[in-house]
């Protein structure tokens, strides 16, 4: 396969120090390429060793079958352009100007600019939206607006191939999305090659065709999102423990981080009844106050089984479409009983899982508080054609439930753990 851009052997100093060590990448035509790795492991070196601004100690950079550091500036310069993570300029220009010196490589020193030149610069502000802007001074402009004005440029330079420096570490997550969404059109409207170092790896994964993750200078892994944003591989490369699942949106894996801040402990357990999602803000609400926390009977992959497992609680689970076994009904029987109380939420009930309202009525579950955060939809949410409402009611009539809110819910929770008392440990 003949690649755009092959990055071989490539090591790089400063003075003493190596920064970069035997990198070797092959990067093909029209690709979103982005680069991850922890501060210092020597992205930005790469970019610049890349575009030529400097020279590697070993290795090569080829362009197209020659290499990059025997071109003149200038035939580099018309393929590819350079966006820095610095957009200040050190003398203030107006934005049509700042667009306009993307054609440097093509402008002929003794006749300037030709009508052509303002031809393409124009469209560059009309494609990048900022036309609007072409009077105003760049120093004046905001920071995202400052950021399309130098992808303007860029474009006006008329490459093939756009190199960026974390293009949106400076931004609000808006004008993230607006610039990326911006990077991933010129990729896909104009064939263009994008490599860019970005900091959120949930952004890497949404835009990117390919990732190369970075540690002390050297390259340790490469691939496709799927293929490089494992935990295993975020945990080696950043030393943080990570929960990865796949993006509803995209398909694409999301990245979530499982380190919390230490939170001291009530000594109080609840037990969460719950289902398709019912339960996920009073999981992640009941944690941070510092309860223990299980829940049950979930499907394996519901929304409510994952938040229970991002948040450490214990869970009685249960494969899809099967129902709730014996030993499912067990597991959840067995951490209600080492529980304080009980919170039923508002899940949606069927034959599969109107287990999960039985239990209610087990007269070893009478001791604890149970706390049923009622709506007035119960109807529309019961699919057993009446038979969840009949237990529902059974277990409403019951001496040891406290009907509440989600808002009220930790406030009643104290108010009866100190009436019932805690569990025995």
């Amino acid at each position: 396969m003949d690649y755009q851009i092959s990055v071989k052997d490539l090591s790089f100093s400063y003075n003493l120090k190596k920064v970069l060590e035997q990198v070797d990448i092959n990067i093909s035509k029209g690709s979103f390429f982005c680069i991850v790795g922890p501060n210092g492991s020597g992205k930005s070196t790469l970019l610049r060793v890349i575009s030529a601004a400097l020279k590697p100690r070993e290795g090569v950079v080829i362009f197209e079958g020659t290499d990059i550091n025997e071109m003149k500036i200038r035939s580099i310069a018309k393929m590819l352009s350079f966006v820095p993570q610095n957009t200040s300029l050190e003398f203030d220009f107006k934005v049509s100007d700042v667009v306009l010196m993307g054609r440097y490589p093509y402008v002929n020193k003794l006749k300037g600019e030709t009508t052509q030149d303002f031809e393409i610069a124009k469209r560059a502000m009309e494609y990048t939206n900022i036309a609007h802007l072409r009077s105003r001074n760049f120093m004046e402009l905001s920071g995202g607006e400052r950021q399309r004005v130098i992808l303007a440029q860029a474009l006006a330079q008329d490459t093939d191939i756009l190199i960026l420096d974390e293009p949106v570490s400076h931004l609000d997550l808006q004008h993230q999305v607006e610039i990326l969404n911006l990077i991933k059109k010129m990729c896909v409207d104009r064939k263009l090659t994008a490599i860019t170092v970005l900091h959120d790896l949930n952004m890497a994964s949404a835009y990117s065709d390919y990732i190369i993750m970075m540690k002390d200078g050297k390259i340790k892994e490469q691939g496709t999102p799927f293929e490089t944003l494992t935990a295993a591989n975020i945990k080696k490369i950043f030393d943080i423990d990570v929960y990865v699942t796949v993006s509803p949106i995209g398909n694409k894996p999301y990245i979530y981080a499982l380190t919390k801040p230490s939170i001291d402990k009530k000594g109080i357990r609840i037990h969460v009844i719950c289902g398709g999602g019912s339960g996920s803000n009073i999981i992640g609400s009941l944690y941070s106050e510092g309860y223990d926390l299980s829940s049950g009977v979930l499907t394996i992959g519901d929304l409510d089984w994952k938040i229970s497992k991002e948040n450490d609680v214990q869970i009685a689970e249960e494969v899809p479409f099967v129902g709730i076994s014996e030993e499912a009904y067990a597991k959840n029987k067995e951490l209600i009983a080492s529980a304080d109380a009980i919170v039923l939420t508002g899940l949606y009930l069927g034959k599969s899982n109107i287990k999960n309202l039985e239990i209610l009525l087990d007269k070893e579950m009478k001791s604890k508080p149970l706390f049923i955060l009622e709506d007035e939809n119960f109807a529309d949410r019961d699919y057993t054609e009446g038979a969840a409402a009949k237990l529902y009611r059974s277990i409403k009539a019951g001496g040891n439930v406290i009907l509440t809110d989600s808002k009220m819910l930790k406030e009643e929770i104290i108010k009866a753990v100190r009436t019932h008392g805690k569990r025995q440990e």
